[in-house]
């Protein structure tokens, strides 16, 4: 199965997505050079009750509440 990865040219620098295989390294299409893969952060957002961005209201009154 084809998975799409980026990879970083050692020789000049180019940043480019491949549909390969699980292959580390592939060749640069800007200057023929050898390119790694590199691991990207992903953007997670959660949704729903429960998490920190949604709660973080409730708690912050909820604690002004108490000192009351």
């Amino acid at each position: 199965m084809l998975k799409r990865y980026d990879y970083k040219c050692t020789q000049c620098e180019h940043i480019e997505e491949h549909w390969t295989h699980s292959d580390n390294f592939v060749t640069c299409l800007e200057c023929g050079e050898t390119a790694h893969r590199i691991i990207s952060p992903i953007r997670t957002h959660f949704v729903g009750h429960g998490w920190p961005d949604k709660d973080d209201k409730w708690a912050k009154d909820h604690e002004r509440a108490g000192r009351k």
